[in-house]
């Protein structure tokens, strides 16, 4: 195989991630290279990035070489199969071998049937979960919560993430009924890789594969039912609008100024948000202007980290913010687009 050092560095820093070092099977401790294809498997999740002009090559790259290549220089990388069990690196004036294992060991990827298909485009995909993902844990007290809820119904495409103290839900317009459980991981890969163009996505009871002109992802899909997620959001009594980044910028320098964990006090009335952390070094205060008029007071607090990381979720000027009561959780919504956030709050004295 003779390759670009620069093209071949891209595509395996993409997918190397996926390689565990201490796979059980030795064989997953490396990158196959397949049919054009470089592939990285786990078992759970499999990616295969496309590489022009090696087709008809199969073997594999071991994990202590990748390394090597990323310091190559720049130029044309040769790869050759030089025994059984033996690859050989050569570029420029460095030559290299190292020990590898038979390609025909590596597992098999599954082929999904063409009739559970969509097809969406790539940004709108990959932006979607990126707003919903803060809110998956990466372990949670049920298996169901480390994954992603992608749920066609209703003539829309739900992206869906939640664990016991925030929920994002971003949705698009789709005409089709499915439910596919995708763990965190996955989503992580998704929105790392880089997709453009179409995504053609398959699926099956137990897998889904993303398909693009550069990649290939099959992940495992975790199997149950998804939480009730649509009726925890309700119209609320008390409801106002306010500039985004002025309430992440006001969180962010109170939340710089304490040693403690202690929450966020938000006080709504009238006009104004009155915002402030109190421990024991630090009283910090700070004043923010509503642009809805709040009738009805409300005092409420909340974990600084989870009201910061929801913002960020949000891409738009201004966001909606409703509450019920101090005990209530608070519900956040785009000003642009449907995509909305619940957050839940903490005891405050």
């Amino acid at each position: 195989m003779k390759i670009q050092k620069t093209e071949l560095a891209n595509k395996l820093n993409k997918i190397k991630s996926v390689v565990s070092k201490k796979a059980q099977n030795e064989v997953l401790q490396g990158i196959l290279v397949k049919d054009g294809y470089l592939i990285a498997s786990n078992l759970e999740l499999t990616i295969k990035a496309k590489i022009e002009g090696i087709e008809g090559e199969s073997f594999i790259i071991p994990e202590r070489a990748f390394e090597l290549i990323n310091n190559l220089p720049d130029g044309e990388v040769e790869i050759a199969v030089t025994s059984k069990d033996t690859i050989t690196i050569k570029a420029a004036t460095i030559k290299n071998k190292y020990k590898t294992m038979e390609p025909l060991q590596f597992p098999e990827t599954t082929v999904y049937k063409d009739e559970n298909r969509l097809t969406i485009k790539a940004n709108v995909l990959t932006e979607s979960m990126r707003r919903v993902s803060y809110a998956i844990p990466v372990q949670g007290s049920k298996t169901i919560m480390t994954c992603m809820c992608l749920q066609a119904s209703g003539g829309y495409l739900n992206f869906v993430g939640l664990d016991g103290h925030v929920l994002a839900w971003d949705r698009v317009n789709y005409d089709g009924e499915f439910e596919l459980l995708i763990p965190k991981n996955t989503i992580e890969k998704l929105k790392s890789l880089g997709l453009s163009g179409d995504v053609q996505i398959s699926h099956s009871r137990t897998g889904a594969v993303f398909i693009t002109e550069d990649f290939e992802i099959y992940t495992r899909l975790v199997e149950g039912e998804y939480f009730k997620y649509q009726a925890m959001f309700r119209d609320l009594p008390i409801h106002t609008i306010v500039s985004r980044m002025k309430l992440f910028d006001a969180i962010s320098r109170a939340k710089m100024c304490m040693e403690e964990k202690c929450p966020v006090r938000l006080e709504l009335n009238g006009n104004s948000l009155n915002l402030s952390i109190n421990d024991s070094k630090t009283d910090y205060k700070e004043t923010l202007d509503l642009q809805e008029t709040i009738e009805e007071g409300l005092i409420i607090g909340f974990n600084a980290r989870l009201v910061l990381e929801t913002m960020k979720a949000f891409d738009c000027e201004n966001v909606g913010i409703y509450f019920e009561s101090p005990k209530m959780p608070m519900i956040v919504k785009d000003e642009n687009r449907d995509f909305k956030a619940i957050v839940l709050p903490v005891t405050i004295n």
